[in-house]
């Protein structure tokens, strides 16, 4: 990859700084519910699965990249889990979300988002849950009044669909206990205009996944938002490419979410939502993704192994985006900087 020399990279993290500096303080919205959870008692998950497919399409989701019976991976991995089920269905719904990236391209950040089911093997309880979108909004710090309103909505016929399907479900929601004061990680990578941009950002999506993995990282998903749709019809003509990767690290979740005192309901969360694009006229990748660190305060983690993970990814992930030529930028909407 052609990167621009030490000097403009020198000047970009001025700028950066300065910008980080004179960046208005995000205040979170007065939402307390981080999560919704439907809980069912005993074993449902064939029924879950099929719901995952054509209910869900009827409500304008698209079920990508899932990921069942997680559990089994742990087990086979670590050699015992608490869990009788953990399984991520990563949802997206082009149709809406593809427009507000238009408006505020952060959204990505949890766009694909995941509906998850996970049972506990102490209480045999099914649970259905999912952030809220309020309180993804909120860590992604998106304040646009038309694209939070719309972006909400966008959940209403999901939690419809599964109270519809699942009647008798005890509904609940998940607290916020706080926010970390940095909730987004946002990089730009420069480069020198390529000869064609598509095989450029071919060329660097091969380079991004193999460095990830190198690291011990799970590729879980890819989501193309530009190109998702069987359409000729370009709806996102400001931007050359726009992807978006699910990372999941094994040892990482298991800790969070299984092992010795398990939290699943943390799963909301994973696999983490990465997206990366280039503006069309731009020779910059604008990477994003929540911190690991929001989860920590969202959900009031005080246990030390747990934290000690989160704050590993929170280290590892920047120092990964860094040696490919990143440079830490503030959490400001993009296409708002002048």
């Amino acid at each position: 990859m052609k990167l621009l020399n030490t000097a403009l990279s020198a000047l970009a993290i001025s700028t950066v700084l300065i910008s980080a500096l004179n960046a208005d303080k995000f205040i979170p919205t007065n939402n307390k519910h981080l999560a919704v959870e439907y809980t069912i008692d005993g074993d449902i998950d064939e029924k879950f699965f099929e719901f995952t497919k054509k209910p869900l399409e009827d409500a304008g989701f698209f079920l990508s990249n899932p990921h069942h019976n997680v559990n089994i991976v742990y087990e086979q991995q670590v050699g015992e889990t608490s869990l009788n089920q953990l399984s991520f269905s990563s949802l997206v719904n082009d149709e809406v979300a593809r427009p507000l990236l238009n408006v505020d391209p952060r959204i990505g950040g949890f766009t694909p988002f995941n509906l998850v089911i996970y049972r506990k093997k102490s209480d045999n309880k099914s649970v259905i849950t999912h952030i809220t979108p309020e309180a993804a909004l909120d860590v992604l710090q998106i304040t646009d009044a038309n694209v939070r309103k719309t972006y909400i909505e966008m959940y209403k016929p999901l939690d419809a669909m599964i109270e519809k399907h699942f009647s008798g479900a005890l509904k609940s929601y998940t607290k916020i206990e706080s926010f970390a004061e940095k909730t987004m990680m946002n990089f730009e990578i420069p480069f020198d205009e390529p000869e064609d941009v598509e095989d450029f950002f071919d060329e660097f999506q091969e380079t991004f996944e193999s460095a990830f993995e190198t690291k011990g990282y799970i590729i879980a998903g890819f989501y193309n938002m530009k190109d998702s749709l069987n359409s000729d019809e370009d709806v996102m003509p400001g931007y050359d490419a726009y992807v978006v990767w699910s990372l999941c690290h094994v040892p990482f979740s298991y800790t969070i979410f299984d092992g010795e005192k398990p939290l699943p309901r943390a799963a909301v969360f994973a696999p983490c939502s990465m997206y990366a694009y280039i503006k069309a006229g731009e020779n910059k990748i604008v990477i994003g993704m929540p911190t690991l660190g929001a989860w920590t305060s969202a959900l009031g983690i005080t246990d030390k192994d747990k934290q000690a993970k989160i704050d590993q990814l929170d280290v590892e992930i920047p120092a990964i985006i860094h040696s490919l030529g990143g440079i830490d930028t503030d959490n400001a909407n993009p296409l708002l900087r002048k």
